[in-house]
């Protein structure tokens, strides 16, 4: 489908108040929909951006076996070590130096273990295709943890782009770890929108602050810098919200 994105104005901002959040025992989740305060009828995902997942998982969990269809499903880990195991028969450990995308396009199954003794903290990103049905992928890729010191590093992009990674989606994500009153431009595409995401520290764009958990929507044609208040840990998803997407995802439809 495609939708007509409700315009940006002013500080738009995505509170952590706006989260579902859920606790069961070793499993303690954020449910993030990043358009929710954008009051869109019956829609509350970012264009193509749909769910975002910030989750805690303690040694031991296991999640078991279970399918997606029509997710773009971007695993951004900060702390701890998750072992993928998936139905096409590929086993492997993801982390903050190693990158998965799985595109689920027609249908994969996947199971997720904690890995060793430490807690995981991460970002499980559905991002929704310009299609429903498409061929499944599954994507690793090692990262290099002094890209993001101070500088935006480039993780996925559209198909075709120059990031390591892909989505099937007009879609792009950055992170960086700033150090107190660290400032950078925000990155800007034109005709792309963007949401910036505090993962963990402080941050102020202009005027507007925010804290952990929190995010700001910034218009493609507004000028934007953020300068973390301390050392912060930072995403920006960039996203054409007139592209086409399917909501016909397991989650993030």
């Amino acid at each position: 489908m495609t939708a007509k994105a409700t315009p940006i104005r002013g500080a738009a901002i995505v509170p952590p108040e706006t989260h579902q959040q859920r606790a069961h025992g070793p499993f303690q989740l954020r449910r993030i929909r990043p358009g929710i305060t954008l009051g869109q009828p019956s829609d509350a995902g970012f264009g193509g951006l749909g769910t975002i997942d910030h989750a805690k998982l303690q040694p031991g969990l296991v999640v078991r076996m279970h399918e997606h269809r029509n997710d773009e499903i971007i695993s951004y880990m900060r702390a701890g070590r998750m072992k993928h195991t998936d139905s096409a028969g590929r086993s492997e450990v993801i982390s903050s130096d190693r990158l998965m995308v799985m595109n689920a396009g027609h249908g994969l199954s996947h199971e997720e273990e904690v890995v060793g003794n430490d807690q995981i903290e991460m970002l499980q990103i559905f991002v929704r295709p310009q299609a429903a049905e498409m061929k499944p992928e599954v994507q690793f890729v090692e990262l290099n943890e002094a890209q993001r010191d101070g500088q935006w590093r480039l993780l996925t992009g559209p198909v075709g782009a120059t990031a390591p990674t892909f989505v099937r989606q007009a879609m792009y994500l950055y992170d960086i770890r700033l150090s107190a009153g660290q400032s950078i431009d925000v990155p800007s595409k034109v005709g792309f929108d963007r949401w910036l995401y505090v993962f963990n520290g402080e941050a102020s764009v202009g005027e507007q602050r925010i804290g952990k958990h929190a995010a700001l929507m910034i218009a493609a044609d507004q000028t934007a810098m953020v300068t973390a208040a301390v050392g912060s840990d930072l995403v920006v998803f960039l996203v054409d919200r007139s592209s086409n997407y399917s909501r016909e995802g397991t989650m993030s439809g």
